[in-house]
C-alpha cells in the first residue's frame, strides 16, 4: 500500500519496500547526516592514498656498487675509450711545480682518484677498478719497462697485505725473495717486501729477469696503500727504489691536506 509522504512531498511505498531501501525514506536532517559522514570517509580515504603514493614516490633507489658506479661515471666522462690517459691528460695534473726535493726529471702528480703521488715526467697512466678503495692506478715509462702501481689494500696491516700477496708472488716463474718485513717509520705502519722474478704478468719490455719493491704503508687518513715498483733486474735496485722512496715522500691520500715535501 504506497501512502503520501507529506515531510518529502512524494508517495511512499510500502513496509517492504522500506526495508530493502531504508536510506530512501530518511527524513532530510537524518539524509544530511549521512551525506556529512560519507564525505568526511572518503576525504579520509583520499588523503591516505595520497600520503602513502607520495611515500611510495621517495622510497630510495636500489643500492648500487660503489665502485661501478663510479668506473662507470668515469667512463662516461672521457674521450669514450674508458682506457688510460697519458701523463699531461686524463686522469690527472700535475699538482705545482718541480721541487728541490724531487730527483731530477721528476713531477708531483694530483690523481683524478684523489691522491698525490711523485712520479718521472712523461709517464702513461692507465687504470682499473679495484675490489676495494680507489682504483688501481698503473704509471708506466714510456719505454714500458718501468712501472709504478697505486691501490689501497683491504687488510688490516700492511705487513699481513704483503704476506697474502707474498702467497701469489711465490707461484711466479723465478720468483726470488729478496726481504719481507715491517719497515721503521714515522709512528705509521709500513711493510715491505722485495723479490725478483723471470717474468710478471702484465708486464712489458721483452724477457729478463725483473725487481720488484712492493711497499705498503698506513698513510694520513688511516687508511693502507701500496706503492709498488717494477722495473729490470738487470741494471740494479736503484731506479725501483727511487721510485717507490720519492712517490712515498710525496704520497697524499684522497681528500687529506699535505704540505709540500721540503728538500
Amino acid at each position: 500500500m504506497r501512502v503520501f509522504d507529506t515531510e518529502r512531498q512524494e508517495w511512499a511505498g510500502s513496509r517492504r519496500e522500506r526495508l530493502f531501501h531504508p536510506d530512501q525514506y530518511l527524513d532530510v536532517r537524518r539524509q544530511k547526516v549521512v551525506r556529512q559522514k560519507t564525505a568526511i570517509v572518503l576525504a579520509v580515504a583520499g588523503l591516505a592514498f595520497g600520503v602513502w603514493a607520495l611515500a611510495w614516490k621517495d622510497e630510495p633507489e636500489p643500492y648500487q656498487n660503489f665502485t661501478a658506479a663510479r668506473s662507470d661515471t668515469k667512463k662516461d666522462s672521457s674521450d669514450g675509450s674508458g682506457g688510460g690517459s697519458e701523463s699531461g691528460g686524463g686522469g690527472g695534473t700535475p699538482s705545482a711545480e718541480p721541487s728541490s726535493s724531487l730527483p731530477a726529471g721528476y713531477e708531483p702528480w694530483q690523481d683524478d682518484e684523489g691522491f698525490r703521488v711523485a712520479l718521472p715526467t712523461g709517464w702513461e697512466r692507465d687504470s682499473r677498478s679495484s675490489q676495494f678503495g680507489i682504483d688501481v692506478v698503473d704509471y708506466r715509462s714510456p719505454d714500458g719497462i718501468r712501472r709504478l702501481q697505486v691501490f689501497q689494500v683491504m687488510e688490516t696491516s700492511p705487513y699481513e697485505s704483503l704476506q697474502v700477496a707474498q702467497v701469489e708472488a711465490q707461484k711466479l716463474d723465478g720468483y726470488e725473495a729478496v726481504s719481507l718485513a715491517e719497515v721503521p717509520g714515522d709512528g705509521n705502519q709500513a711493510a715491505e717486501h722485495e723479490y725478483r722474478a723471470d717474468e710478471i704478468a702484465g708486464e712489458q719490455g721483452g724477457g729478463g729477469a725483473r725487481h720488484v719493491i712492493d711497499h705498503r704503508f698506513t698513510a694520513a687518513d688511516g687508511e693502507r696503500y701500496a706503492l709498488v715498483a717494477y722495473g729490470s733486474d738487470a741494471d740494479g735496485p736503484d731506479d725501483e727504489r727511487e721510485l717507490v722512496d720519492t712517490a712515498l715522500r710525496w704520497f697524499c691520500p684522497p681528500g687529506t691536506q699535505c704540505e709540500t715535501p721540503e728538500g
